[in-house]
């Protein structure tokens, strides 16, 4: 077999210059000791040069527990990353993705005589290079000095320099590392980048811990990337993060992202350690790319699909006061909503929430921008969320604002947003099976949490925390449903009442696996729907599980593969310093199997699809 490797590139990439899709070949590998995870560092070579400061990547650990990277491997390497060692001169390689040309069986041979290149990547004199093998004894062989460097018959690399990417120094002094090129290998780095999108700040308090949080998209030339404050760093950055500036930010931990809460094209996501700083750019900022939109006219907004993201762009018309209202989880929130209208003379209602409709002032009729507002078809067409801008400085805002002034001020105008009307399937919650709403994502990115119908079968109960001791006192027409705590003399202590009782109230809290034919979720069902599901009240089940285990346990036995009609609402929750989706049963329903049956030969027929021929279809529609 005959492979010609990618002459010198070792030497190339070592010296911060792009090499695009190396042939090297694979002279060996040695995990390496320490540091919790496993690593294994690699002796690579390019015909001309070999190089054992090289490490792979460890999600392709796999290929060498598979030994697909023997001895004499020749592979092709699709991304590399060079990292000097802090405090050192020392440059590793890192092999952030590959794939295998030639197993090391078929090529059975070293390719070339290539000497080995410095720690500091720099290619040795002939008679300096005695011992190709740092890591080598005394008694190693020794290469002639005048073995030949380079073989001219081998085609050469292509290779575009450019100055090194990773050293992008402003006129403040401060090196910035480009985004794309940050990865869990790397310790010490600074970016510079601009905010593109901020959330609300987030708060969570449970037996395990309180905190708070928030997230911000940050955008470079070379990638975009989110970032997350936690505690004290929240506090300390939230108010210093503005859509649309830049900043300098370091001192932050890299992970790999988490798929169902960030949509952003990078496969890492990072967090700012104690000691993260940033900091705000007031030089020169005209290395960092400006924000881009995609703006809809509000007129063909009509036609827009329900659950989209646009961008829109008008003039607040007018403007609500700032509402509040209980979510379902008992969460308080703040809206407020305002009119945009923009060229098209079309008016649309924007739906802002929490910090952005606390802070918003409709003085002088702002210009709005909103990236990635969701349409809606509730009240004919409405819109909310999306990260807001309030006057940006854009051509379009000025020339809309413009025209607001001269003669949109007295135009008359028409409304997509009708209050009463309701959207054909707004209200009629999306009925959706289990692995299109893991499919989809839904609930991620929603602090609100979405609802989605589903008929699943339950297939198996959390039972042994399925019940807990509250407190049950009627305050202000609110009954209390804190855990109370046992004294130990026959009273129970309420801390939310801040008082002793003599008595207490059974409470489900029900943990149920749910399963359809495409997937399964755990679920969480309290009270009146997990009362249902049982078939028992709460005081009864308390009973049995203080008196008899048998009759507890028959409950749940009794429950288990019954198939129910669902109302279900997913949202974003926080546990241990991790995100994840939370499904909760809103309302239970016995399934009424003519019904289900009619509908789903609707969604076969409507797929061209048929029956066979020995179901009667009569039976089941009209």
């Amino acid at each position: 077999m005959s492979i010609q490797l990618t002459n010198g590139a070792l030497a190339q990439i070592c010296q911060g210059e792009e090499v695009t899709e190396p042939l090297l070949q694979v002279l060996g590998h040695k995990a390496i000791q320490g540091g919790g995870q496993e690593r294994f560092r690699l002796l690579l070579s390019d015909g001309q040069f070999t190089n054992s400061f090289s490490m792979l990547a460890t999600q392709f650990n796999n290929l060498v527990h598979e030994k697909k990277l023997e001895m004499f491997t020749v592979i092709r390497v699709k991304k590399q990353l060079c990292n000097q060692v802090p405090g050192q001169s020392k440059r590793v390689v890192i092999i952030l993705d590959l794939e295998v040309v030639a197993p090391g069986n078929q090529v059975n041979k070293k390719i070339g005589n290539p000497v080995q290149i410095g720690a500091d990547g720099k290619i040795p004199n002939p008679v300096d290079n005695e011992n190709a093998n740092p890591n080598s004894g005394g008694g190693a062989l020794k290469r002639p000095s005048t073995t030949p460097i380079t073989d001219v018959s081998t085609p050469k690399a292509k290779v575009v320099y450019k100055p090194p990417t990773r050293l992008s120094i402003g006129s403040s002094g401060v090196v910035a590392t480009p985004i794309g090129s940050i990865t869990p290998y790397q310790n010490k780095w600074t970016i510079k980048a601009r905010v593109t999108s901020k959330g609300d700040m987030r708060t969570w308090n449970k037996p395990s811990g309180s905190g708070k949080l928030f997230s911000m998209d940050l955008m470079d030339e070379s990638g975009e990337i989110r970032v997350t404050a936690f505690k004290d760093q929240a506090d300390a950055f939230y108010d210093l993060a503005v859509v649309g500036k830049v900043y300098y930010i370091s001192n932050c931990s890299v992970k790999g992202a988490n798929k169902q809460y960030s949509k952003l094209k990078n496969d890492y996501e990072l967090t700012f350690k104690d000691s993260g700083t940033m900091e705000l750019v007031e030089d020169d900022t005209s290395d960092v790319p400006t924000m881009t939109y995609n703006f809809a006219r509000i007129a063909d907004l009509a036609v827009a699909e329900k659950d989209t993201n646009i961008d829109v762009i008008g003039v607040c018309k007018s403007h609500n006061e700032l509402t509040t209202l209980i979510s379902k989880a008992g969460k308080e929130l703040v809206k407020r909503e305002i009119t945009l209208v923009d060229r098209s003379e079309t008016e649309v209602s924007l739906t802002l929430w929490g910090n952005t409709a606390t802070n918003f002032s409709a003085v002088g009729n702002p210009i709005v921008a909103a990236k990635g507002a969701k349409v809606s078809d509730f009240n004919g067409v409405t819109l909310s969320g999306g990260d807001i801008l309030i006057n940006p400085d854009m051509d379009l805002a000025h020339e809309l604002k413009g025209w607001w002034d001269n003669e949109g001020c007295s135009a008359k105008t028409n409304s997509i947003t009708i209050q009463g009307q309701r959207g054909g399937q707004d209200r009629v919650t999306t009925s959706k099976m289990l692995g299109e709403v893991k499919q989809e994502n839904l609930g991620s990115g929603n602090d609100r949490g979405e609802y989605y119908s589903t008929t699943a079968t339950i297939t198996f109960f959390s039972k042994d925390k399925a019940l807990y001791k509250a407190c049950g006192e009627e305050i202000d027409g609110k009954v209390c449903n804190k855990k109370v705590v046992e004294s130990g003399d026959g009273t129970y202590r309420c801390e939310k009442c801040a008082r002793d009782k003599t008595t207490f109230k059974w409470r489900i809290m029900l943990q149920i696996n749910m399963a359809d034919a495409t997937d399964n979720t755990w679920a969480s069902c309290f009270q009146e729907t997990a009362e249902k599901i049982l078939g028992v009240k709460s005081d009864e089940l308390g009973y049995w599980l203080e008196t008899d285990e048998e009759k507890y346990n028959a409950v749940f036995q009794e429950a288990t593969f019954k198939t129910y009609s669902f109302r279900m609402r997913v949202k974003e929750d926080h546990y241990n310093d991790e995100l994840k989706l939370k499904h909760t049963v809103v309302q239970v329903d016995d399934l009424h199997w003519n019904d289900h049956c009619k509908k789903l030969i609707g969604e076969i027929e409507g797929l061209s699809g048929a029956l066979p021929e020995s179901i009667e279809k009569t039976k089941y529609v009209n």
